[in-house]
Parts: C-alpha cells; sequence; structure tokens
C-alpha cells in the first residue's frame, strides 16, 4: 500500500462494503479464503471452541464477488471464543481493511466480539491508516448471505477522526 503522507487524508465519515469469506470448502479448496491455522486437537466441542481462522477475503462494492467492483481485501483472524451445546456462535474478529479504491486508500482496523447468529452485530473501528488515519467509529455487521461454504457479509462503518 503506497502511503499518502504528503496528502492531507480526506477522512469519510461512513464506508461500506461486502466482504467474501470461503472456508473448508471441500469440492474446491483452492477457493478457500480462509484456512484454520490453529485448534484444539480434541473434538469435544464439536465445532468450533478455540479453533484460530486466518482470512485474505475479496471486499466488494455489491453482494456479488462476480459482478462487483473490488475494493480491497480484509486481512485478518477470528478465533471461535464461544459455543453453546459444542457449535460454535461466537468470534473474537481482529482485522484490516485495506482499500484501494482510487476514491479512498489506506486501511481501516477492526476488533470485537462477532457474534455470528445474531442478525446484525457491532465491532469497533480501533484505528486507520491514509485517508482513514485516526478514524475510530462502529462497524454494523450484517450476514448477507450464506452460499455453501461462502459467508457474504455486510460492513456499514461510521467513522470518527482524533
Amino acid at each position: 500500500m503506497v502511503s499518502s503522507a504528503s496528502q492531507e487524508p480526506k477522512r469519510p465519515s461512513s464506508v461500506s462494503f461486502y466482504m467474501h469469506d470461503t472456508l473448508q470448502n471441500k469440492t474446491h479448496p483452492w477457493t478457500d479464503t480462509a484456512v484454520e491455522v490453529a485448534g484444539p486437537h480434541h473434538n469435544l466441542t464439536g465445532l468450533g471452541f478455540g479453533k484460530i481462522i486466518v482470512f485474505n477475503d475479496s471486499l466488494t462494492d455489491g453482494p456479488s464477488l462476480a459482478s462487483s467492483k473490488i475494493v480491497g481485501k480484509g486481512q485478518g483472524v477470528y478465533i471461535y471464543d464461544h459455543t453453546q451445546a459444542g457449535v460454535a456462535f461466537n468470534a473474537l474478529l481482529l482485522f484490516s481493511a485495506l482499500i484501494e479504491t482510487g476514491e479512498y486508500n489506506g486501511t481501516i482496523n477492526f476488533m470485537g466480539a462477532d457474534v455470528i447468529l445474531a442478525p446484525s452485530r457491532d465491532i469497533s473501528v480501533v484505528g486507520g491508516t491514509g485517508d482513514f488515519e485516526m478514524a475510530r467509529g462502529i462497524a454494523t455487521i450484517t450476514t448477507h448471505s450464506i452460499d455453501g461454504d461462502t459467508f457474504i457479509v455486510l460492513f456499514k462503518i461510521k467513522l470518527i477522526y482524533w
């Protein structure tokens, strides 16, 4: 990512994008954008608890990966940190959105609990670079759709700057 230190940051008050996350596609594993890198050596909890997933997901301006404009990459980890009846329901989500749209360039950094089955949930914006330098705010996340092994998630982000 090219630094925009010589230019004043644009500092938008809101941004939105769709994140496309494919995990454990057993038919076409080369399409995975997320992979389990660590987890318990037992299966006592069934799905999830303690698993660490690293991802490098496409970010788009619309819900279709095929017909929408790619606006960047979401890179980070999620850790399944809560279960109910042996199934993962929450994840700690830590990632950076690397935005390169031409209109805006920089990163937005996120951290928070993703209550996966909730229709809408909020996580914190904890920083940014480039046009998002010193950003803070809230990202409201909604699951747009689940297509097999691919989750398409909408992020609507409200930003303030220090």
